[in-house]
């Protein structure tokens, strides 16, 4: 079967989208299927698509910047032009990664005779116009958690089109530690100190402000603490440009010394690799206030034996299941405190917690288990587009 996937900007500096668009390939090229990699925007994940894609395409865009009808004569032109350039074979698919590239999958599912999967990493929202037909024209979608799945058929798509499959992560990357200490001490963390983690994009949907408020009430209740902050931000709509970045981030910083913790909180921007992060610290924090479908942080960090205190929200609801004295109210600083201060001490309390975090994500949250489901329903519908 040869896959052509759909992407925006395969970059690490994003978030879990791309990186688990980047694994899904490359798992699947391994199982003997063939790549092509359709992008608009460069990023520091070619590097790795290079070593397993059969063809990488780079197109000018997947929808017109504006309504105004030179704009759309200049668009129609220019993706005939990218439609005619990425190769196709009787047994190939369309795998579109993200909703604003599924107009142009319609329109090479269509002009090619190919059929069009799109693997659904946001909840549902209000459609714009510009993406209806392109949704109308999708053969199935695949979901990343019954909620997302649950958010976009309540905006009226067809649930029978519907398939869940729950990301999975690399666990021998992210594995419980064998020096505990010894990682500790090379980030500056004192044996006395609990290690608090958060990884992500810096948005308001994450509630970054929330967890600071939090932080700063245990800070309070006199207990020695770090917190740790890792990743850039990454911004919605205008909002997204270098200087909004820069002032959100600012707002933060501001907000820990509003709040006196700047010596105890430390932003450390993109971190390629999280997983000494994830087996140094004591607890990582997800306290997205959106309906976050189906965070790859959770499953790293339990995967590496670490506990995760989590929104009751999204998907996150769903990967926390067994673990349901660890979610909070979505906003609720009190409530975050409350359980940061329960759970920190659990390696003196109850060690076998890191044992039962790592075997939830072994049984349900594997690689395998994602590469089987996403696989499977793409050759089921190669199998009814051939018949």
């Amino acid at each position: 079967m040869q896959i052509i996937a759909l992407e925006n900007e395969p970059s690490s500096l994003r978030g879990g989208q791309e990186l688990n668009l980047v694994e899904i390939c490359n798992n699947l090229a391994k199982r003997g299927h063939k790549i092509n990699l359709v992008y608009t925007r460069e990023g520091d994940l070619l590097n790795q698509y290079q070593h397993f894609c059969d063809h990488l395409v780079q197109v000018n865009r997947y929808v017109p910047q504006r309504k105004r009808l030179p704009e759309i004569i200049g668009f129609l032109g220019d993706i005939t032009r990218d439609i005619r350039k990425i190769p196709v074979s009787r047994d190939s698919v369309i795998f579109c990664n993200d909703f604003s590239s599924v107009f142009f999958g319609s329109l090479l599912s269509a002009f090619r005779g190919i059929p069009l999967i799109h693997y659904i990493q946001l909840p549902g929202c209000e459609f714009k116009f510009k993406w209806r037909p392109g949704l109308a024209a999708v053969d199935q979608f695949i979901a990343v958690s019954n909620q997302t799945k649950d958010s976009w058929v309540q905006l009226g798509m067809p649930e029978e089109k519907f398939n869940v499959v729950y990301n999975g992560v690399d666990t021998e990357k992210f594995k419980p530690s064998e020096n505990f200490l010894v990682e500790r001490s090379s980030l500056g963390i004192s044996s006395n100190e609990t290690l608090i983690l958060y990884v992500g994009r810096l948005n308001r949907d994450k509630g970054l402000e929330v967890l600071l408020k939090a932080f700063a009430l245990v800070l309070q209740n006199g207990i020695q603490a770090r917190l740790f902050i890792v990743g850039n931000p990454v911004l919605e709509g205008e909002e997204d440009s270098q200087s909004g970045r820069e002032k959100y981030k600012r707002s933060l910083e501001q907000l820990t010394t509003d709040l006196e913790i700047e010596k105890q909180v430390s932003f450390l921007g993109h971190v390629a690799n999280t997983a000494t992060l994830y087996q140094a610290s004591d607890v990582t924090v997800v306290p997205s206030i959106w309906p976050d479908p189906c965070p790859r942080v959770v499953i790293e960090s339990l995967a590496s034996g670490t506990p995760v205190i989590g929104s009751r929200i999204g998907g996150i609801t769903e990967i926390l299941k067994p673990f349901e004295n660890w979610l909070i109210e979505p906003g609720n600083e009190t409530q975050l405190m409350n359980a940061l201060i329960q759970v920190k001490d659990w390696r003196e309390k109850e060690p076998s917690v890191g044992q039962r975090c790592r075997k939830h994500i072994l049984d349900n949250f594997s690689p395998k288990k994602m590469i089987d489901g996403i696989e499977k329903v793409l050759l089921s519908v190669r199998e009814n587009r051939l018949q």
